[in-house]
């Protein structure tokens, strides 16, 4: 049986690659080594979200869940591939938005604490040197 590396450190070598040995190359080319720049940054970002995905998605989901009881469409969120879990949560994000919205739910402790611990867990993917301290 072969192993092989898994698509996260296939990115991140790239980023690697592109960082440690194309980048040096490149410092006279102000313009080139900017995109150059860019794309590593890319390579890692799409790397940790891979990474994270499935413990993030579970931490939303959860949260979610315990906000809207009775709302959630348990076997697609749980049970079926990716893109059916993908809308499941999307449905029950929507469902989140549209209760705040016409105020059929009010924003209390819950909900704000939700949409921090949300917002961090994807800042923490897409920008890991992003800290929002101990803010609530």
């Amino acid at each position: 049986m072969q192993t092989r590396p898994d698509a996260a450190t296939l990115l991140e070598a790239v980023a690697t690659f592109l960082l440690e040995e194309v980048a040096p190359k490149l410092k006279d080319e102000k313009a080139l080594s900017f995109r150059l720049m860019i794309a590593a940054n890319l390579a890692t970002i799409v790397a940790t979200e891979l990474k994270t995905h499935d413990e993030r998605f579970s931490h939303e989901a959860r949260s979610l869940k315990h906000l809207l009881p009775g709302v959630a469409d348990e076997s697609k969120l749980w049970g079926s591939r990716g893109g059916e879990r993908l809308e499941a949560l999307t449905a029950l994000e929507r469902e989140l938005a549209t209760r705040l919205r016409s105020g059929r739910m009010k924003i209390d402790d819950k909900v704000i604490d939700h949409l921090v611990q949300t917002s961090r867990d994807t800042l923490s993917a897409v920008n890991p040197r992003f800290d929002l301290g101990d803010e609530p």
